[in-house]
């Protein structure tokens, strides 16, 4: 009795649907942050929303594309707004002649780690399920 087997290597296309996981994954987990520190920057912000940029850093608040690094993949989150860094690691205001620091995206980015990784498994399980 005869048995013919065939084998078919799959590597390359499992190492395909994972890249495109990983890289769909990071995608999602961004925008978690970036719509979860402009929710941070409500109308409290900057001593009751009194700075003047609080709307332009809010709006400025983007993430570049996930990009494969030698460590693996990333994306950046961040804004354009130097005035949001002052803020967030202190400066000596001025004004009020006292030393000032609000912390936004730090504390931000730490409390939204488990929807972030919840968004990467979702995005990476769909891709890596699909036919």
């Amino acid at each position: 009795m005869d048995i013919d087997v065939t084998l078919t290597d799959n590597s390359e296309n499992a190492r395909r649907r994972y890249e495109e996981a990983a890289r769909l994954g990071i995608d999602a987990a961004a925008n978690v942050l970036v719509r979860e520190v402009k929710k941070a920057f409500g109308s409290d912000y900057y001593k009751g929303g009194a700075f003047r940029g609080t709307l332009g850093v809010r709006g400025s608040i983007t993430r570049t594309n996930a990009e494969r690094g030698p460590s693996g993949w990333s994306a950046q989150v961040g804004t354009r707004f130097i005035e949001a860094l002052y803020w967030e690691l202190g400066h000596f205001n001025t004004f009020t002649r006292q030393h000032e620091r609000v912390r936004i995206w730090e504390p931000t980015a730490i409390a939204q780690e488990p929807a972030m990784r919840a968004a990467f498994a979702r995005v990476a399980k769909r891709v890596m399920d699909a036919p």
